[in-house]
């Protein structure tokens, strides 16, 4: 089947009779970083942590699955007016609209850390201890647990489209810290081995939160569906092994 436009990638179809079924429309934000979202050089969805998920959720449904990339700001819009039918990599806390939509069962945590050159001349142990730094983050993300500080005053928020720019900053010294989830780290230290030589990774914990597919008003699958097939993944050990394929422990 031909790709449809330039954000749309055709992840996968299946034989025969599956492929009469309503395939899973996965929108996925484009800001989310490796390991959870891959672009190859068309910018489309490679092989990641969302592709692998979705496409396993998919083979649940007996359907195929087809993924839409979004920009931060196109998410919440695009599940609520149903252009998908989920958004994975979701949390209620995370969304403007969190009300107005379906949410499924938890599917895997996300922890997020502080990250912070390892030349840093002090340990940010607490929410205090980031008082008078400029914090790297994703443009178009909420931050509870930070806003106290940026509404303050007390430290700068400094926005980045990626984590990969927000570390690359963090390199350059344009920021003193940067706010990533250890998923993501894991990503960006497998490709940047010398660069992740250079950080540290400070004792405070940001938050930890579990992540649920946000399901659109008029998705072509209900909660209860999606709530089933993804704990089939979880009995039969996909969850974990797609999770062990992407983490990365530092030595």
């Amino acid at each position: 089947m031909p790709q449809q436009s330039s954000t749309l990638v055709l992840a996968l179809m299946f034989a025969a009779g599956a492929g009469q079924a309503a395939e899973l429309r996965i929108g996925v934000a484009e800001s989310d970083a490796p390991p959870i979202v891959v672009l190859n050089a068309a910018r489309e969805l490679a092989p990641s942590l969302s592709y692998d998920l979705g496409i396993a959720l998919a083979a649940e449904l007996a359907t195929g699955a087809h993924f839409y990339l979004l920009s931060r700001n196109r998410v919440e819009p695009a599940v609520e007016s149903s252009a998908v039918d989920i958004v994975c990599n979701a949390n209620p806390t995370w969304f403007g609209n969190a009300s107005r939509l379906g949410w499924t069962r938890d599917v895997y945590p996300q922890i997020e850390r502080v990250v912070t050159s390892n030349t840093l001349p002090r340990q940010v142990a607490t929410l205090q201890d980031l008082a008078g730094l400029r914090i790297g983050v994703i443009r178009g993300y909420h931050y509870p647990t930070l806003q106290p500080l940026w509404q303050d005053g007390e430290a700068m928020r400094v926005d980045h489209p990626r984590l990969d720019s927000s570390l690359k900053a963090l390199g350059l010294g344009a920021v003193d810290a940067t706010i990533t989830s250890e998923l993501e780290l894991a990503g960006w230290a497998r490709n940047n081995a010398a660069a992740a030589q250079r950080i540290k990774v400070q004792p405070w914990l940001v938050s930890s939160h579990q992540t649920y597919c946000a399901v659109a008003p008029k998705a072509r699958y209900s909660v209860a569906q999606l709530n089933r097939a993804i704990a089939a993944l979880e009995r039969n050990g996909e969850v974990q092994r797609i999770l062990q394929r992407y983490q990365w422990k530092p030595r």
